[in-house]
C-alpha cells in the first residue's frame, strides 16, 4: 500500500512538474509574441515620429527659404524675369531690366536623374529604343531580308559631310577675324577727337562693314549649301552653325563696343582695353549666346561624363533616324503616287502626333542637355541651366521662356531689352513681337533651306497662334493643355511638310522654277488623280 502511494505521489509530481513546465514556455511563447508586437508597434510610431519630424524640418526650411527670397526680393538683389530668376546687382536707373547672371550649377535634368524615380522614365524611353530597334530588324529582315536599322537615313542624311566640314571651316575663320576689325576700329577711334567728324565718319564706316560682313555670312553659305547639293543633315549643321555664329558675333560686338563708345578722356577714367582673343575664342565654343570676359568655371574636366553625353548625342540620333523609317516614311512615301482621301490627312496627322512628339523631346534632350553638356563639361563653363522644367509648364507663356534658356537669353538681352530700353522704350508687347517675329523667321529659314522650298507651317504655328497663346496665361491654364497642344501641332507640321517633302520627290513640279520654290506641290499634286 504504502508502495502503491509513493507510486501515485511519485506520477503526481512529475505531471505536476510537466504541466509547470508547459506552462512556463506558453508564457515564453506569449511573452515573445507580446514583445514582437510591441517591438513592430514601436518601430511604426517611431517611423511616424521620423516622417513628422523630417515634414517639418522641410517645412521650416522652406520657410525660410521663401523668407529669404522675399527680403532679397526687397532688396533688389533678385528680379522675375520671364517667369525665371535673374540674379544681379541693383541698377541705379528706374524700369531697367537686369542683365543675366551666369552662376554654378547643374542642368535640371542632371540632378533629377539622381532620384530613382525619375531615372526610369529614362530607362523607360531607352527600353522604347530597344524594342523600336528590335521591331526595325524584324521589319527589314521580312521585307528585303537585309538589315538597315536606320542606315539608309544617317547615309542619306549627311552625305558629302566632309564638304560640310569644309565649310564649316571656312565660316569659323571669318569669325576669328572679326576680332582682328574689331580691334582696329575700337583701338583707332580713340586717336580721333570726341564729337569729331572723322570719329562719325570711322564709326558709321565700320558699322556698315559689319552689317555687310553679317550679310554675306548669310548668303555665301546658303548658296555653298545650294549648289553643292548638301543632304538634309548636313545643310541643318551648316544652317545651325551659321546662325550660333552670327549671334556670337552679334553679342561679342554688341556687349564689347559699349566700352569704346562710352568712353570720354575729360572724365579722367582709363582708356578702355578690349577683350583678349583668349576671351573671344572660348566664347566661340562656350555653350553660351551671352558674351561676358569671365564665366564661372569648374575645377576639372571629368571625361567619363563627356564619353557619356557624346554617346547620348549619337544614339538620339540613331533613335530620330529610327523613328523616320518605322514611324513616318512608310505613311506619306505613298504621298503623289495614288488618290487620297481627307480621312487619310486626318488620320495621318492624329498617327504623326506620337513620332512628331518623339522627336521634339529627343531633340530637345540632344541639343539641349547631351551636346551642351558635352561641351560645358570640356570647357569646364560651370553655368548648365541650359532649360527649365518647361514639361510642367502650364501656359505658353511660361513654356517659351523655359525650354530653351540658351536662345532665350540671346534674344532677352540683344533684342528684347534694346527694344524695351531704346527703340520702343518701356513698351513690352511690342518688344515681345520683336522677339517672336526674329524667333519664328530663323526658324522657317532653316526649314526652307534644309528642304528647299517655302511651305511656313511652322511660321505660322509659331509666329500666329503660339504669339496668341502668349498672352493667353489666365484663360488656359492646363498642363494637359500644353501637352495635348504641343503633341497636335508637332503631328499637324510633321505631316504638312512630310507630304510637301513626298510630293516633290512623287508629282511634277510647276513650269516657272522660282514659283516652284514658293508654291506647295502637295496643294495641285493630288487633283491629278481626281477623276
Amino acid at each position: 500500500m504504502g508502495s502503491v502511494t509513493e507510486t501515485l505521489n511519485v506520477e503526481h509530481s512529475e505531471e505536476t512538474h510537466t504541466n509547470v513546465a508547459k506552462g512556463f514556455h506558453e508564457r515564453v511563447a506569449n511573452g515573445n509574441a507580446s514583445t514582437d508586437v510591441l517591438r513592430e508597434t514601436t518601430v511604426n510610431v517611431l517611423r511616424k515620429k521620423i516622417q513628422e519630424m523630417r515634414e517639418d524640418v522641410l517645412g521650416h526650411v522652406n520657410n525660410r527659404i521663401n523668407d529669404m527670397i522675399v527680403r532679397l526680393i526687397t532688396n533688389g538683389d533678385i528680379f522675375y524675369v520671364s517667369n525665371f530668376i535673374y540674379v544681379c546687382r541693383k541698377s541705379d536707373k528706374k524700369d531697367e531690366l537686369p542683365d543675366k547672371e551666369f552662376l554654378e550649377r547643374n542642368s535640371l535634368l542632371t540632378d533629377l536623374f539622381e532620384i530613382p524615380h525619375i531615372r526610369t522614365v529614362y530607362n523607360m524611353f531607352m527600353v522604347t529604343l530597344m524594342l523600336l530597334f528590335v521591331s526595325t530588324i524584324v521589319s527589314d529582315i521580312m521585307d528585303s531580308e537585309t538589315i538597315h536599322i536606320g542606315t539608309n537615313t544617317l547615309r542619306k542624311g549627311f552625305t558629302k559631310f566632309p564638304t560640310c566640314v569644309y565649310i564649316w571651316f571656312f565660316m569659323q575663320t571669318a569669325t576669328f577675324s572679326l576680332y582682328v576689325f574689331f580691334n582696329i576700329w575700337a583701338y583707332q577711334r580713340l586717336n580721333f577727337m570726341p564729337k569729331s567728324f572723322f570719329r562719325k565718319i570711322w564709326d558709321y564706316g565700320w558699322l556698315s562693314t559689319f552689317i555687310l560682313y553679317q550679310v554675306l555670312f548669310i548668303v555665301l553659305p546658303v548658296r555653298a549649301v545650294i549648289n553643292e547639293e548638301l543632304s538634309v543633315g548636313s545643310s541643318v549643321i551648316i544652317l545651325a552653325e551659321q546662325l550660333r555664329m552670327m549671334m556670337k558675333t552679334h553679342a561679342f560686338v554688341r556687349s564689347t563696343a559699349s566700352r569704346f563708345l562710352s568712353y570720354k578722356p575729360h572724365n579722367e577714367t582709363p582708356r578702355p582695353n578690349g577683350p583678349k582673343f583668349s576671351h573671344y575664342l572660348y566664347f566661340l565654343f562656350a555653350p553660351t549666346l551671352v558674351y561676358r570676359d569671365e564665366y564661372p568655371r569648374t575645377k576639372k574636366i571629368r571625361w567619363t561624363v563627356v564619353a557619356r553625353n557624346f554617346a547620348e548625342v549619337g544614339l538620339a540620333i540613331f533613335y530620330l533616324a529610327l523613328i523616320f523609317e518605322r514611324l513616318i516614311m512608310p505613311t506619306f512615301q505613298v504621298f503623289g503616287t495614288r488618290h487620297l482621301d481627307q480621312k487619310w490627312f486626318i488620320r495621318s496627322i492624329i498617327e504623326t502626333s506620337i513620332p512628331g512628339i518623339l522627336y521634339f523631346v529627343t531633340g530637345q534632350y540632344l541639343l539641349l542637355h547631351s551636346w551642351m553638356n558635352a561641351w560645358a563639361e570640356m570647357l569646364r563653363f560651370a553655368d548648365r541651366l541650359f532649360y527649365k522644367d518647361w514639361w510642367n509648364c502650364t501656359t505658353y507663356h511660361t513654356y517659351y521662356r523655359t525650354w530653351n534658356l540658351v536662345v532665350h537669353d540671346w534674344l532677352y538681352t540683344y533684342v528684347y531689352k534694346d527694344m524695351y530700353d531704346i527703340v520702343v522704350p518701356r513698351n513690352k508687347t511690342l518688344s515681345a513681337a520683336a522677339v517672336f517675329l526674329i524667333s519664328a523667321v530663323f526658324h522657317e529659314y532653316i526649314i526652307a533651306f534644309m528642304f528647299r522650298f517655302f511651305y511656313p507651317v511652322m511660321f505660322v504655328l509659331f509666329a500666329g497662334i503660339g504669339f496668341a497663346m502668349f498672352f493667353v496665361r489666365k484663360i488656359v491654364t492646363s498642363n494637359i493643355f500644353m501637352w495635348f497642344s504641343l503633341t497636335l501641332g508637332n503631328g499637324i507640321m510633321f505631316t504638312l511638310y512630310s507630304i510637301e517633302i513626298y510630293a516633290r520627290f512623287n508629282c511634277p513640279p510647276h513650269p516657272n522654277y522660282y514659283l516652284d520654290l514658293f508654291i506647295p506641290r502637295s496643294w495641285t499634286c493630288s487633283s491629278q488623280f481626281d477623276v
